[in-house]
Formats: C-alpha cells, structure tokens, sequence
C-alpha cells in the first residue's frame, strides 16, 4: 500500500488556517480548514474523507482549491439571497427629498407624511412602484427612526377649548386611520 503524500504549508499559512478555523462560524467552513490542517499531518484523503463523512473527491477539491488560491478559496461565498431590489440609489435619494418636503406640497392634508401615505405618493405621483413594507426596511436602513406623531399643547387664553379638541381626536382617531399606519 501507499503512504499517503504531506501537503507542505509554511508557518504562515498554518497560523492563518488555525486563525479561520478559530474565528469561523460556519461548520463547513471549519471543516475543510481541520481536512487540510490533516492533510498537512500526512493523512490520506481516504482517512480524512471518511472521519468527515465526505467524499474522498470532496476532500481532494479543498486542498486543490487550497493549493491554487489560498485561504480565500477555501471560504464559502456567500452570494446574495432574493431578487434585486427594483429601488436604485437614485430613487432612495428621490424617497429622501419627499419625505423630508411637507405632504401639503403633494396635495396631502396632513403635517407629517405615514409610510403608508409616503408609499402612495411614490407610487402615484412620482412613478416608484414600492410597497409600505419595502418603504419601512429602506428608511430604517437609512437611520431614520419612525414613531407615531403626539399631540402637544401650548399654554394659552384657548387652552382648555383645544384641549378639548385634542381629546375629540383621540377618541375618533383610531377609526380614521389603521392602526397600523406609522408616521414619521
């Protein structure tokens, strides 16, 4: 029988492999670095495959890979999941102009723009088709914190008249507005 060949790594290599094998999070990843860290010890692919419980032609493709490109090719790539967002940086600097504008300018009898009601402006008026969802996770993205808008009071001659008010509008507000409708 055959001994098994040694794949030669300098220091070097060896302290970045056991650096990635220590940081990593990812058990595949952990698990290629260990197979060439035993492939360097002068084990065989067979030995090796078979305390992975991989195929032998897995094992021998890490050290290739190794052996050609490094550390690098050894990571897994992570490749981006979902389709591509349709909202470019151009129209989230369109979205940035508009909700930062009074939505009297739009023709919206409100002082301060919902996501629902920015969504609807963006959709109708200006051409960007996005949801009230999509709008929620690009403004969070962005830093822009959202929180439902509170009625305050000044001190004056009519104070207890628009307290009065005030209190009018919360009881009626919930059935004018859904519930879950954020303003910003």
């Amino acid at each position: 029988m055959r001994s098994a060949s040694k794949l030669n790594l300098s220091r070097a290599q060896k302290i970045g492999l056991e650096s990635l094998m220590n940081n990593t999070t990812s058990k595949s990843e952990y698990r290629r670095v260990l197979a060439i860290l035993q492939k360097s010890e002068g084990r065989s692919y067979e030995d090796i495959g078979h305390e992975h419980a991989v195929n032998i032609r897995s094992v021998q493709r890490w050290v290739a890979a190794f052996i050609h490109g490094g550390i690098e090719e050894v990571k897994i790539k992570k490749t981006p999941r979902g389709s591509k967002s349709r909202i470019t940086d151009e129209n989230k600097e369109i979205i940035l102009s508009v909700l930062f504008n009074d939505p009297h300018i739009f023709g919206y009898l409100r002082n301060t723009w919902s996501l629902r009601s920015l969504a609807r402006c963006l959709t109708d008026e200006l051409d960007i088709s996005i949801s009230f969802k999509h709008l929620q996770r690009i403004i969070r993205d962005i830093g822009i914190r959202c929180k439902r808008p509170k009625l305050e009071l000044l001190h004056g001659r009519d104070y207890e008249e628009r307290k009065e008010k005030v209190k009018n509008y919360k009881h009626v507000a919930s059935a004018l507005k859904k519930r879950s409708d954020v303003s910003i």
